[in-house]
């Protein structure tokens, strides 16, 4: 995986896309599922590029994902880590099983997190 801002942006208008799959109206539940779950492949990659961006982006030393993102506070890049320590409690719930559940709690994370990588990705690019 290449770690690169322009990466990350790729990642994030994958992300994106599902979304928009998402918000068709009249979708099946079988098409709803499957947009859903490849939204969620997609979350998880481009929670995993925004914390190692970030960090090669700010020249950390860390390598603990927790460490990077109160970096990324304090170099004013996000503005509420508690926020991303949840995303990256997602992710790192969703990249290990899989459980309906669990699913259905990211996906009501999608929006929000669209709002904060997004947020992120303008205050990389600055």
């Amino acid at each position: 995986m290449a770690i690169s801002i322009q990466e990350y942006k790729k990642a994030l208008v994958s992300f994106e896309l599902a979304l928009a799959a998402l918000k068709r109206d009249n979708l099946a539940d079988s098409d709803m599922k499957l947009f859903r779950d490849a939204g969620i492949q997609r979350f998880e990659f481009c929670v995993e590029l925004a914390w190692k961006v970030s960090k090669k982006q700010m020249g950390s030393a860390s390598g603990a994902p927790k460490t990077v993102i109160r970096e990324m506070a304090q170099a004013g890049l996000i503005n509420e880590p508690e926020v991303w320590f949840g995303f990256l409690e997602a992710r790192n719930l969703s990249s290990h099983s899989y459980d309906e559940e669990i699913a259905k709690k990211i996906h009501a994370l999608f929006n929000i997190f669209y709002t904060e990588a997004d947020l992120l990705l303008k205050n990389l690019l600055k």
